[in-house]
């Protein structure tokens, strides 16, 4: 029997039945909705809780076993990283030493991983993570092993190498240098006069007229010559360097320096000019060794990449007409 609810009325003396308006109908079933929810959700939690399948036993072992890969993984990365700090100090005192700078950045940083993919990564991805570490891992390990190897074995350098290292003209002769400035390289080279083929022996730098002219090593001024002929180097300066190194800069527009100057790398010692048998403004540089002329971008290296020499080293080796 369906269950019905009455009011006594006073006024007329009689009991009412209790009609139920819309919005009590509405509370009812919202209520009897969000106890059946909450219901629901509760048995889920615990069936999760208390239930667990074959698959999810075989990941939270596998998780397990990754936590602790990953964390060995990290503690051989942080015992190596003090090592390969040292070993780039090493690099750097050693390529000031030898060049008189530092060395340059790598151009492409590896790559890392962010925090929020790795929290959010599937099983798959994060295998994968741990692969890359094992990876790095060991490729610092090997690199450690190389590079300790080679300067503790191989480098055995005396004060009188280092020196002699130290002076060798490794600084471009244009600062700041711009690679697209050379014209003209070391070599069999079209003469601008007669068109015919001859000997060229160092490379042409074409700069605008007054630019300045830097010394590419310490050494001392050997010969400073001024001459007004329309030929042969024009304004020109020879540097020893020691061990029967010497640097030639011809056709110069002003020379700064005076036979027997003690000259320090990268002090200006001139401008360019087009002096002599120069058919534009531009430094003819040379580079002689023990009486022999010798191709200067082999000693052209100070501040330069490995892909930025390999580049200024194709450019000098193109076939073209010279600048004198």
């Amino acid at each position: 029997m369906r269950y019905r609810t009455y009011r006594y009325n006073s006024e007329t003396c009689q009991y009412e039945r209790v009609k139920l308006s819309a919005g009590s109908t509405v509370w009812y079933c919202l209520g009897l909705t969000v106890m059946a929810c909450g219901m629901l959700v509760g048995i889920l939690l615990l069936h999760d809780l208390l239930v667990n399948t074959t698959n999810e036993t075989r990941l939270r072992k596998e998780n397990r076993a990754l936590r602790r890969h990953h964390a060995t993984l990290t503690e051989e990365l942080n015992e190596l990283h003090p090592v390969l700090t040292s070993l780039e100090q090493k690099d750097r005192v050693l390529h000031t030493r030898l060049f008189g700078s530092e060395p340059l950045p790598d151009e492409k940083p590896p790559e890392k991983r962010s925090k929020q993919r790795l929290l959010l990564a599937d099983a798959g991805l994060f295998r994968e993570h741990i692969a890359t570490l094992e990876s790095v891992s060991e490729k610092l390990r090997l690199r450690s092993a190389i590079t300790n190897h080679y300067y503790g074995d191989k480098i055995d350098l005396k004060k009188s190498a280092l020196d002699e290292i130290r002076f060798l003209p490794t600084l471009q002769p244009i600062q700041p240098w711009q690679a697209d400035r050379l014209i003209s390289g070391y070599g069999m080279r079209v003469n601008p006069f007669h068109k015919g083929l001859y000997d060229h022996p160092g490379v042409d730098i074409a700069m605008p007229r007054g630019t300045p002219v830097v010394a590419t090593a310490s050494g001392i001024v050997t010969q400073v010559k001024r001459s007004d002929l329309q030929a042969g180097y024009g304004n020109y300066i020879d540097i020893d360097h020691g061990n029967g190194v010497v640097t030639r800069y011809a056709h110069l527009e002003d020379i700064s320096v005076n036979h027997g100057s003690k000259i320090i790398k990268g002090a200006v010692i001139g401008t360019v000019g087009t002096s002599g048998g120069s058919v534009a403004p531009h430094l003819h540089y040379e580079i002689i060794c023990d009486g022999k002329n010798t191709d200067p971008v082999l000693y052209m290296v100070q501040g330069l990449r490995s892909s930025e020499h390999h580049l200024l080293t194709i450019m000098s080796h193109q076939q073209n007409q010279s600048l004198d």
